[in-house]
């Protein structure tokens, strides 16, 4: 006797099914997305790293914005359009104070910084606008990051510092903080709990494998503010903040060489030198900087970038620009003033909290391509539909119903 329960389903029908999800969700993202932030997260450490006289990484930035004036955009940024004349009066402020300063002997090209650094405000406001497909561009972010892994110990990608994960990302720092802060991102990505955990094992794995103690920190900071700040109302955030900017600070000083770590004496030592010249530099530089290219110092007859973002703003652009980046960067991620908001903004908060720690001991953190993509995702959940949500339509019910707390 047969069970009626049970239904016979032929194999043919189980493999159409089968294909049929899996080409929806290859549908679900936008090859051109895809490909382009794929390279411009392997443009450090690709075979070519120079195209003529400029960075590869460069010339994937600019496709990116030129391919993105050609899309429709898709969310409005309605009360957050500050955002617009604020970066073009702050780009254009840090413009003159280049073009009228002094460089000094070994100081970068400030006008090819400038360039860079306006493209990516392209880059993060079309990525707010919809204009560029954020899901898509997070995933081919973190592929580049996954594939690097197996390519890296395969001896088939570049390592530059001594067995730390750098590959195709081609800087231990900048590796560092893109496994952080895309690990973090990525979580936007995905809906099943399966996913969510493997994409924050995979991320935490790695920042570890690249050496970077900071961007662990980071990365850990990042996963407790979205864990418990949903939990909190606004009070207990701001005392949530304090416990992890207390907690990273005490880590940095008390238990940077214990374990794994205990071999980093004389590089310490040499960072140490480095943070000593550096604030020789800051203590000499005015109000309102010395201009782009001039946060680096000279030890030993050899140039060394500055290990702390705000000391290079600070002496690129002085207190007008440093404050600029620091007030932008917690205003749009961060977001201390609000209590709750929608559930995918606490994943833009922790990666915020994430790039505002690696700021504090890697040198080139704000205004960086990730710097760039995290505050086009957090201005992205931020703005209003003007059409189905790409990135996760069945959030669209709770954004509509917060949307004043936008």
């Amino acid at each position: 006797m047969s069970d009626s329960r049970f239904t016979a389903v032929p194999i043919s029908t189980l493999v159409k099914d089968g294909a049929g999800r899996a080409a929806s969700t290859i549908g679900s993202i936008r090859i051109p997305e895809f490909v382009l932030f794929g390279l411009l997260m392997a443009g450090g450490g690709l075979p070519i790293s120079m195209l003529g006289p400029i960075p590869l990484g460069h010339v994937i930035l600019g496709l990116i914005c030129a391919y993105g004036m050609f899309q429709r955009p898709t969310r409005d940024l309605g009360k957050f359009q500050w955002i617009v004349p604020a970066l073009v009066l702050a780009l254009f402020y840090i413009g003159m104070v280049s073009l009228f300063a002094d460089p000094s002997e070994y100081s970068a090209e400030w006008q090819e910084r400038l360039l860079r650094m306006s493209a990516v405000s392209v880059m993060m406001l079309f990525l707010a606008s919809g204009r560029l497909e954020l899901r898509s561009a997070l995933i081919g972010c973190f592929v580049v990051l996954l594939v690097n892994v197996p390519l890296f110990y395969a001896g088939l990608v570049p390592d530059t510092y001594g067995g730390y994960i750098t590959g195709l990302i081609g800087d231990k720092n900048a590796a560092g903080l893109a496994y952080a802060v895309v690990g973090l991102l990525a979580l936007m990505a995905v809906r099943s709990r399966g996913a969510v955990a493997a994409v924050v094992a995979f991320s935490l794995a790695a920042t570890w494998l690249t050496g970077s103690r900071t961007s662990i920190a980071a990365f850990a900071a990042g996963v407790a503010w979205i864990v418990l700040a949903p939990r909190l109302p606004m009070v207990g955030k701001w005392a949530l903040g304090a416990v992890i900017a207390f907690t990273v600070n005490l880590l940095a000083e008390d238990y940077s060489q214990i374990g794994v770590f205990s071999d980093r004496e004389g590089s310490d030592l040499l960072r140490q030198r480095i943070d000593d010249a550096s604030l020789d530099r800051v203590g000499q530089t005015g109000f309102f900087g010395q201009g782009l290219g001039e946060a680096y110092v000279v030890l030993d007859d050899r140039t060394w970038f500055f290990h702390n973002s705000y000391w290079s703003a600070l002496v690129e652009g002085g207190w007008p620009w440093v404050i600029f980046l620091v007030a932008i960067s917690v205003l749009v991620m961060v977001r201390p003033l609000k209590g709750q908001v929608p559930s995918r903004q606490y994943l833009a908060q922790g990666a915020g909290i994430a790039v505002l720690i690696c700021a504090t001991r890697l040198g080139e953190v704000l205004y960086t391509n990730v710097w760039g993509i995290a505050m086009g995702a957090a201005l992205f959940l931020l703005s209003a539909t003007r059409e189905s949500d790409p990135l996760d339509a069945s959030s669209r019910q709770e954004s509509s119903a917060q949307e004043g707390d936008g």
